[in-house]
């Protein structure tokens, strides 16, 4: 009986240190932010493509405009097949993930001003999770096995939800793009949490990340000179 808890507690352990997201090897372009001939692959620990305009200084804007974040269905993405309703909660908690996130250093502004940073940011694909078998290949070991191999193969699993954005910051005054990313990630097969019979979990984890680590990013970028990236404010990709 010992042995069997002792058992338990490491599983328990294991699963709480397991990130609930985690980057994908590739992110297809949707055409929402238009030319991408200057976004470079990202290295390490960036989103897969990525910009940071040289000439910018992150210090001149104290206050943020996030519009409203918009659905934007390119080539072979799977939006058209949600119903409006999950679309639209998707889009709402995202949106209100970043204003609680960035409201935090900044104030959040809902028209052009002085010194404000506009956000424009479109969801481009968002595949739910399959829930079933999604929780059955977490509690299941040859299962898990399995997908540890697809993930390893493809860079995803085929149960776990994906989800992908576009998104750029500019100077509203001039239309200047200060930065632009595109990245996609997935939700890790365990959590040690007790989530995962929602379908779209995996797609308001990677929200709570992306929320997160912009928040972390502009507030390095802050202190520094300039928006050349340094691989300390890197996005995390656990």
């Amino acid at each position: 009986m010992n042995f069997r808890w002792a058992g338990m507690l490491l599983l328990s352990g294991i699963c709480v240190s397991c990130s609930t997201t985690y980057q994908i090897r590739h992110a297809e372009t949707s055409g929402f932010l238009g030319d991408y001939s200057h976004l470079r692959k990202g290295q390490g620990q960036e989103p897969r493509l990525i910009y940071y305009n040289p000439a910018a200084d992150i210090r001149d804007y104290d206050k943020i405009m996030i519009d409203p974040i918009v659905a934007y269905m390119g080539k072979d993405s799977q939006l058209g097949n949600m119903s409006r309703a999950d679309l639209q909660a998707l889009l709402n908690y995202f949106h209100a993930t970043l204003r609680e996130q960035l409201g935090k250093d900044y104030a959040i502004v809902d028209k052009p001003e002085t010194d404000v940073l506009q956000l424009r940011i479109a969801l481009t694909d968002a595949k739910g999770s399959k829930v079933v078998m999604d929780t059955l290949s977490t509690v299941v070991p040859v299962a898990l096995a399995v997908s540890v191999l697809q993930r390893v193969m493809l860079g995803k699993t085929l149960t776990a939800g994906t989800v992908r954005i576009e998104a750029e910051a500019l100077d509203p005054r001039t239309g200047i793009q200060v930065a632009a990313m595109v990245d996609e990630r997935a939700g890790s097969k365990v959590t040690g949490r007790f989530d995962k019979w929602s379908k779209w979990q995996d797609a308001r984890d990677a929200f709570d990340y992306w929320g997160g680590r912009l928040r972390s990013v502009l507030e390095e970028f802050h202190d520094r000179k300039g928006m050349k990236a340094p691989k300390a404010v890197q996005f995390d990709n656990p």
